[in-house]
């Protein structure tokens, strides 16, 4: 008897630790978004989300350049009183946004896609937002801090994501790279021109392969401007300038196809690049024909 029950353990355990490499697919989409007359079908990404027990569909975009999950204020407002949200509201607990400091939800029921991620503290961005309507349904943003401690799986050709707690058997080939890790944000080691540069990777930026000073956009590109768009970003408007790439860039062992590279006139970016000491931002645009593997746990990056 004792032996039959050790094989029943053994075989128990094999089943469980199969199951748990089974990815549990959450599914988004693009929002297309039109800035200076130009129409881009890919400008975010939204992720379904359910909040509490609200019996309504949202969206928060997808945002790995971000540091804080939130929920918009003006977007939750007409809900506030639905499920004791606006009893949820802690002020003892605060987040930074935009130089402003907010007061953060408390134990707020997450869900995104049919993935539960328990009882959670998110921020609540009290001032911000568009109402929702039946055309907008984004509710707030999804950044990093739900996937501390684990792995994050973007499959950009299904357009699903995957959140686990170890790696599914079907990426164990995947080459994985080092990276580094500040405020939940990665920072991305590629090789351009043969020299060794860290690039923040932020899903939040779709427009842009490529962001960095002019004279690192000078330095790999032909010097011409061919493009130039004017850009939203958490309610501000930059105008960047594109420039064709010319340098040899990889990632690993992967080389993207060739891109253009970008930089603001007005320079917004170039003291976040010195203070974090990265080359400059990289999107969703270089990954749109790969699957991208975040290791949060083990500070590693992997692209199949």
């Amino acid at each position: 008897m004792i032996k039959n029950f050790t094989v029943i353990i053994a075989l128990s355990l094999l089943a469980t630790s199969a199951n748990a490499q089974k990815p549990e697919w959450i599914p988004f989409k693009w929002v297309g978004a039109r800035f200076s007359g130009k129409y881009f079908d890919k400008a975010a990404i939204v992720i379904p989300v359910t909040i509490e027990n609200l019996p309504y569909k949202f969206n928060m975009q997808f945002d790995l350049g971000a540091v804080t999950t939130v929920i918009y204020g003006n977007s939750i407002a007409p809900y506030l009183e639905e499920s004791k949200l606006k009893e949820k509201i802690d002020t003892s607990l605060n987040f930074i946004e935009n130089n402003g400091r907010y007061h953060k939800f408390r134990d707020i029921s997450l869900k995104l896609g049919k993935v539960s991620f328990g009882k959670t503290n998110i921020g609540y961005y009290k001032g911000f937002g568009p109402a929702i309507t039946t055309s907008n349904k984004t509710i707030g943003t999804a950044a990093p801090d739900l996937f501390k401690n684990k792995l994050l799986i973007i499959d950009y050709l299904n357009q699903r994501i995957c959140v686990s707690e170890v790696l599914p058997k079907q990426f164990a080939d995947v080459n994985f790279l080092p990276i580094k890790i500040r405020g939940g944000r990665i920072e991305i080691p590629f090789n351009i021109d043969g020299d060794k540069e860290y690039l923040l990777f932020d899903t939040g930026s779709s427009f842009f392969p490529l962001m960095t000073t002019k004279q690192r956009a000078n330095s790999i590109s032909d010097g011409k401007i061919t493009d130039s768009v004017r850009v939203n970003s958490w309610g501000v408007y930059h105008l960047w300038y594109g420039e064709n790439v010319t340098s040899l860039i990889k990632l690993g062992k992967v080389q993207p196809e060739p891109a253009m590279v970008y930089y603001s006139p007005e320079n917004i970016y170039e003291s976040f690049y010195k203070d974090e000491n990265i080359w400059g931002i990289t999107g969703n645009v270089y990954f749109l024909n790969h699957i991208v593997i975040i290791d949060y746990k083990n500070k590693r990056f992997g692209i199949k």
